[in-house]
């Protein structure tokens, strides 16, 4: 119904925002519980970070006789540095199997064996073969998982972005407020709850993996909502990513391991990495492992390579790939066969030529603070996926994101149900705050002169890229944190959307994703500033070690105009690091 030409009002039960696999699987498990279920989706539906995956998926299957639940355990903290949410890690290890029979039950077709047993490959920093895969990758679960929503009944509305949640004056999150981007119509929503499934921070970088619509947005709203963020100085560059042509620069093209025998045998060797020298610098940050490191390993190894001269002119190095590795390929991933074949010429297809590669932002390791059951710090907000914190701790082992949105997404569907039977039906209610909201939103429209939100868009991505990316120091992050400011006091006032059309407005959109960027980009500065360490994928040149007693967490809150930064103990973790506490001024 309208309340007034201004804002269109609805009521449902659980609101999900983000059409990903981890908002999918939590408006089918809400559904499934029995709520009244709303899915929104920022763009179309089938524009998501899960479609661009390669869609595989960790798991203790049982075929590998030397393989257990604790030993996924014991990689998944190891990979994270310690710092993981040890209760959710055991969460993840324990849940991950029947998930991935879930997925099947909606059609997924994992890959098999002539044996017709499951095809299992290896990830780096993985100690067993335990990675599931389809041949139709993150396409696949992405459509089966649809097939089962529109199964369901559950609506889906594309084109609807989330831009903040509505509190009553207890605190407790009552709707969400939401623009349609295809009608350029405002929209509150009464609910009882609010899952959070938007994705991650990729595109706060000038290089990224992920799709367009990943600007942080989930993260913000959160945080401006007053829930706590969770390990946000961590962010994963994937090693192996295309360097040209720059329309598909940050493109992924897997893991060196699959460009070696080690994707089935952990003893086996990777894809060779060879800088301009012809030197094969990994050996010199992990000799063990080598190009079968951990990704913030390798990411971290040939970034150092670029900014320090020893790249290719077009700012990669080189990946040398064994060629028996070409039917599987060809088999298996034919996709990424026909990339390199497009871009880079029939040799490298066949991997008989060494392939261009860079790092490139792909997965945001923290997030929203949460329990094992997707609660957050705010009573009605629950969030899912890429958006939380904890679960990989400083860096994320491949093939761990896709059952990870899966256990925590059925998990956030269930509990967000279970709180909206426990609040009953309720009236619509704070429509009075959505309003005011959508007249601070609603400045930019009405602007005669100003700034261009592209403009400050690259500004921040480059900051982003060249000061809180692979290589960091202190005197850097406090020069990101001084512009940011004057951005935010200065400059944002001024933006002004210059499309006047309310319809499909792409430029409106980036005003309203720029204040997220700004949100989160500063909580990933200050915090990044204040570990004075290196660990997983957070390196600091001015502090290249790591020390034990940053085995810790950092949570951030804000307060006001302030951030309120802690230090406090991992969770699960027996020996917890001393607490401390830090307040930064956000508009100082």
């Amino acid at each position: 119904m309208k309340i007034n030409p201004e804002v269109v009002v609805e009521h449902v039960d659980v609101v999900i925002a983000g059409s990903g696999a981890a908002g999918m699987r939590a408006a089918i498990a809400a559904h499934e519980a029995g709520a009244k279920t709303l899915l929104l989706a920022k763009g179309p539906c089938r524009a998501s970070h899960t479609r661009m995956s390669g869609g595989r998926y960790n798991v203790v299957s049982g075929l590998n006789p030397g393989d257990s639940n604790d030993a996924f355990y014991r990689d998944t903290i190891e990979s994270g540095a310690g710092i993981n949410n040890h209760e959710m890690v055991r969460v993840l290890v324990e849940e991950a199997m029947d998930r991935a029979l879930d997925l099947e039950e909606y059609g997924l077709m994992w890959d098999r064996t002539e044996a017709k047993k499951y095809y299992l490959s290896m990830t780096g920093g993985g100690s067993f073969v335990r990675t599931m895969g389809s041949m139709d990758e993150g396409i696949g679960i992405t459509e089966v998982m649809l097939h089962r929503m529109h199964a369901l009944g559950i609506p889906v509305r594309d084109f609807h972005m989330l831009v903040d949640v509505v509190k009553d004056d207890n605190g407790r999150v009552v709707g969400a407020l939401t623009l349609d981007l295809a009608r350029g119509v405002w929209k509150y929503i009464s609910c009882a709850a609010v899952i959070i499934a938007t994705g991650g921070t990729s595109q706060l970088y000038e290089t990224s993996s992920g799709p367009s619509i990943n600007t942080g947005d989930g993260v913000a709203i959160a945080l401006r909502a007053g829930a706590n963020l969770v390990d946000i100085e961590f962010m994963q560059f994937i090693p192996i990513s295309f360097v040209y042509p720059p329309s598909i620069r940050g493109y992924t093209l897997l893991e060196p391991a699959h460009y070696g025998k080690r994707h089935l045998d952990p003893n086996a060797e990777a894809g060779h990495l060879l800088n301009n020298k012809g030197e094969r610098f990994v050996l010199k940050h992990d000799p063990i492992r080598k190009e079968g490191s951990t990704r913030d390993v390798l990411a971290r190894a040939i970034m150092i390579e670029i900014l320090e001269g020893r790249g290719t002119p077009e700012g990669g190095v080189l990946m040398v790939p064994d060629p028996e590795v070409f039917e599987f390929f060809l088999k298996e991933r034919p996709i990424y066969v026909k990339r390199l074949l497009e871009n880079y010429g029939e040799p490298q297809a066949r991997m008989q030529a060494p392939i261009q590669v860079m790092p490139s932002a792909l997965y945001t390791l923290g997030g929203v603070r949460v329990d094992s059951w997707c609660r957050s710090s705010v009573p009605g907000l629950f969030a899912a996926g890429e958006v939380v914190g904890g679960v990989h701790g400083a860096n994320r082992l491949g093939g761990s994101s896709m059952p990870d949105i899966q256990v925590f997404g059925r998990r956030a569907g269930i509990t967000a149900a279970d709180d909206a039977r426990v609040m009953g039906g309720q009236s619509v209610r704070c429509l009075d705050k959505a309003r005011a909201r959508i007249y601070e939103l609603e400045s930019c429209m009405s602007k005669t002169d100003g700034v261009r939100p592209i403009d400050v868009k690259k500004r921040v991505q480059k900051l982003m890229w060249d000061h809180v990316g692979l290589v960091r120091s202190g005197p850097r992050l406090e020069e990101t944190l001084r512009a940011f400011r004057e951005l935010r006091s200065h400059v944002m006032p001024t933006i002004k959307v210059s499309n006047s059309s309310r319809v499909l407005n792409r430029e409106w959109m980036e005003a309203l994703e720029l204040e997220n960027m700004l949100d989160i980009g500063e909580a990933m500065a200050v915090t990044a500033l204040e570990r004075t360490e290196t660990r997983g994928a957070h390196y600091r040149t001015d502090f290249p070690q790591r020390d034990e007693n940053w085995t810790a967490n950092l949570n951030v809150r804000r307060e006001g105009r302030q951030l309120k930064i802690e230090k406090v103990p991992v969770v699960g973790l027996r020996t917890p690091a001393k607490e401390r506490s830090l307040v930064m001024n956000a508009s100082a």
